[in-house]
C-alpha cells in the first residue's frame, strides 16, 4: 500500500509542478498579449488560467496519476469541485494572515504576503491529493484491494 501511495504521490507531484508551470506561462501570455498587467481584468486572467489549468490538471490526474477509467463527466465535476473548494480555503487563509493578522513585526508586508502563499502549498498539495484520490477517483473496495496484490 505504501509502495502504490508513494509512486502514485510521485506522479502527483510531477503532474504538479506541470501544472504550475502552465499556469504561470498562461497567466503570463494573457498579460503579454493584451499588454495589460493591472485592473479587473487580471482577475478574469486568474479565472481563465484556473479553469484552463484545473482542465488540463484533471485529464493528467485520471489518467496517469489515479488510472481511472470511469466516466469523465461525473469525475471533473467533483474534481473541479474539489480543486475550487480548496483554493478558496487557501484564498480564505491568505486574506487571514495578510489581512487579518497582518505582518508581524520587523517582517515587510511583502515579505508576509509571500510567506502566507507558502503556508498555502502544503494545504493545496495534501488538500487536492486526497480529495482526488477518496472523492474523485475513489474506487471500489475490492478493485483497489485486487490491484495491491500481485496475481497468483
Amino acid at each position: 500500500m505504501n509502495k502504490i501511495l508513494n509512486w502514485q504521490f510521485v506522479r502527483y507531484g510531477i503532474v504538479g509542478i506541470l501544472n504550475t508551470l502552465l499556469g504561470i506561462g498562461i497567466f503570463n501570455f494573457f498579460m503579454w498579449i493584451s499588454g495589460i498587467t493591472r485592473g479587473i481584468e487580471i482577475t478574469f486572467f486568474s479565472m481563465a488560467t484556473f479553469a484552463i489549468v484545473v482542465t488540463h490538471s484533471f485529464f493528467w490526474n485520471k489518467r496517469i496519476v489515479f488510472q481511472s477509467k470511469e466516466r469523465a463527466h461525473r469525475e471533473y465535476v467533483l474534481f473541479f469541485t474539489v480543486s475550487t473548494t480548496v483554493a478558496l480555503l487557501n484564498v480564505g487563509i491568505i486574506s487571514f494572515l495578510v489581512n487579518g493578522l497582518g505582518a508581524p513585526a520587523g517582517i515587510s508586508p511583502i515579505l508576509w504576503a509571500n510567506i502566507a502563499v507558502l503556508i498555502t502549498i502544503p494545504v493545496s498539495v495534501l488538500g487536492n491529493f486526497f480529495g482526488y484520490k477518496l472523492l474523485v477517483f475513489k474506487r471500489p473496495v475490492g478493485e483497489a484491494a485486487s490491484e495491491a496484490s500481485p496475481n497468483p
